[in-house]
């Protein structure tokens, strides 16, 4: 038998054109996010891995040892996150006076593999670099965009800039092994071939956020469809995404639009309420339920249904 719904959905009127309530925002499709943003974020990251005992510097970039005898060095840092999701990178470094390209650093899971995520910082945010007064360098902030890795799985910080006359950088770190969960590699081809060096670390810092999880529920309502978003996690959500998305393709209307709520943050066992606003059809409909967040993995619940006048009939 079945079910009819005395509820209207989607907060909109196809035929009569009636809006939304005023505090849900509307696009034409859904969020398809597979990774976290950093746009408008307001989480609050943790220090993950780290080690900052400074002991000298390497060279990143345009070198010349000798007399012509030029290369373009690069520096790879690995490490081993706890933390399932990574939002930041510091590395304590300074410039060289003639500096004039952006220092950038790549996420990898192997030395030549496939960037995971990509920033660069440009020369005028490092402190210049003055051999008789090291202490002078800077922890500078590679924002990257946040990503979903795998706790302890090695992953590879890859720091390099252009190939220019004297266009170099200084990072710091220890030649002794500080950090037990990586080690130091050096390139002087532009990246093609490393090389180990044995016992070494750079002076880093990587931050991220830990997973949490969502629950979707259908809660009572007396116009549209009502749902909430409830963190069954044990550590906050930041930067909620939800939404419900319709497509009808009827004898009198035709549907296309999703309904979104946003929230900053969601504390475990917190439930994010959602109600749409009015609707009015005649025709078979798909209902697609989602919600995500910085660190939680997208979620969704799909049905269709019928929408015959102001009730909705699942099947």
């Amino acid at each position: 038998m079945r079910k009819i719904i005395p509820i209207v959905i989607m907060g909109m009127l196809v035929s009569y054109g009636l809006g939304a309530a005023a505090s849900i925002d509307t696009s034409t499709a859904a969020s398809e996010q597979n990774n976290p943003s950093t746009a408008g974020s307001t989480y609050e990251d943790e220090l993950d891995q780290s080690m900052t005992h400074y002991q000298g510097v390497i060279s990143i970039g345009w070198y010349n040892p000798a007399e012509g005898y030029f290369f373009n060095s690069s520096v790879a840092q690995t490490f081993t996150p706890t933390k399932e999701v990574l939002t930041r990178i510091q590395f304590l470094m300074a410039k060289n006076a003639t500096a004039a390209y952006p220092c950038s650093i790549a996420i990898r899971e192997s030395l030549t593999g496939e960037e995971l995520a990509y920033a660069q910082v440009g020369p005028s945010d490092f402190p210049l670099f003055d051999p008789l007064h090291p202490e002078n360098l800077s922890w500078i902030t590679f924002d990257i965009n946040d990503i979903w890795v795998n706790p302890g799985q090695t992953y590879y910080m890859v720091l390099f800039t252009m190939n220019a006359t004297d266009n170099y950088y200084y990072c710091a770190g220890n030649g002794t092994n500080m950090y037990p969960n990586g080690t130091v590699y050096i390139s002087y081809d532009d990246g093609t071939t490393w090389e180990e060096i044995v016992d070494a670390d750079g002076c880093f810092k990587t931050y991220g956020l830990r997973e949490t999880f969502f629950e979707i529920t259908q809660t009572p309502g007396l116009f549209g469809i009502s749902m909430a978003i409830r963190n069954i996690g044990n550590v906050t959500a930041w930067d909620v995404q939800a939404g419900i998305t319709i497509t009808m393709n009827g004898i009198f209307s035709k549907i296309n639009k999703t309904f979104t709520v946003t929230a900053g943050q969601l504390a475990p066992n917190e439930s994010l309420p959602f109600t749409t606003g009015l609707i009015f059809g005649l025709g078979r409909i798909h209902i697609k339920i989602w919600a995500l967040a910085v660190n939680v993995r997208e979620i969704a619940v799909e049905t269709d249904a019928f929408l015959f006048l102001f009730f909705i009939i699942i099947k």
